[in-house]
């Protein structure tokens, strides 16, 4: 009786366990059916430019952009070729960027993500950047506000944003991805904070412009605001050091690295719901859901073999006064841009972008 009863319970286990598998089986390969990677051309229309020459202060004095321009690139030179390059497979890139309290682009980043190879790359551009455009405030700083205008909106900040992104590095970035400042402060709380070394005291306190920051100099785990604050500081009170926009965006790289390594961490794995709702909630996209997935996906599973990069982009130095733009290096971002983010199989060449000599 009781090994009959033993058979039975033995049957009925392996039945289980086998249904449990092909269901389990069937959910993975649904998974893998709905988790996809976005469909990117194989060939891409690039255009190259009759390179220009133009004084970078040939333009009048300007403080903000001209609300009767939109903000557009300048006509072609009077010859262009257009071509098709080739892709390279499971390469993907991104336009990264934030808006300060108005529609300024506070943070400029562009970034790519070489799943072939497990590596992930960010440079970011300086916002005084110079750009080459019909309108009087030529930082890159304006472009998402100048594209906003005559009620093209959001779109329209985005497409001009790209443009101007394009003729700096070479391509127009895949997607993009609006980051909400809020987002840094509930990821770092998610995570516990985040230990930072800050190499000075920063602080700079004007309550009626509502800015508090106060962060002693040392090795500490900081809260979410304080990383906020730390990733936003540039100006000092009097007598406390103050730093550069270079020195902004080298804090903001040092942050994303090091959230980037907390995240890949084997304890974050249960926190990913958490992860995905803040990303829902603080991140603008025009990734949809199952690419967000797939991202993610990457991204864990890669764990400590993934790498991620971070540079900033080439300048060859200031206009200076009244307007002081960085100007573009193009060797240099030539040879940065296809070392890093350059999506092509073909490098980006010279006439490819649209820097202002």
């Amino acid at each position: 009786m009781r090994r009959h009863s033993f058979r039975k319970f033995l049957a009925s286990f392996i039945i289980t366990i086998t249904v449990c598998i092909v269901i389990a089986g069937s959910g993975y390969a649904a998974w893998q059916h709905f988790v996809r990677p976005p469909a990117i051309q194989e060939r891409v229309e690039v255009i190259r430019h009759i390179p220009t020459e133009r004084d970078v202060n040939d333009e009048p004095a300007f403080i903000v952009p001209d609300p009767e321009d939109a903000g557009l690139l300048l006509g072609a030179p009077p010859s262009v070729v257009v071509e098709l390059m080739d892709r390279k497979p499971n390469f993907y890139t991104f336009l990264i960027y934030g808006l300060d309290e108005g529609y300024n682009t506070d943070t400029i980043m562009v970034g790519a993500f070489d799943n072939e190879n497990g590596e992930a790359f960010l440079i970011s551009i300086p916002r005084d950047t110079r750009v080459d455009v019909t309108r009087n405030h030529r930082k890159i700083t304006t472009s998402y506000a100048a594209g906003r205008l005559h009620g093209r909106g959001h779109a329209g900040g985005i497409d001009q944003l790209k443009s101007e992104v394009q003729s700096l590095v070479g391509f127009r970035p895949d997607f993009y991805v609006s980051v909400d400042y809020q987002a840094f402060v509930m990821l770092v709380d998610s995570l516990g904070g985040v230990e930072v070394d800050v190499p000075f005291h920063m602080r700079n306190t004007h309550p009626d412009a509502g800015v508090h920051i106060d962060i002693p100099a040392g090795l500490q785990t900081l809260s979410g605001q304080q990383v906020l604050n730390f990733v936003r500081f540039r100006n000092a009170d009097s007598g406390f050091r103050a730093i550069t926009d270079y020195g902004r965006i080298e804090n903001q790289q040092l942050v994303i690295s090091t959230i980037v390594n907390e995240l890949l961490h084997p304890s974050t794995i249960m926190r990913i719901p958490e992860f995905l709702r803040i990303y829902q909630d603080y991140i603008t996209t025009d990734l949809i859901f199952r690419e967000k997935l797939y991202f993610a996906e990457q991204l864990v599973s890669a764990g400590s073999n993934f790498s991620l990069y971070t540079y900033t982009l080439p300048i060859a130095g200031t206009s200076g006064a009244p307007r002081w733009y960085e100007l573009p290096y193009r060797n240099g971002i030539i040879e940065l841009v296809n070392r890093t983010v350059n999506p092509f199989e073909q490098d980006i060449t010279a006439d490819m972008l649209r820097i202002a000599s």
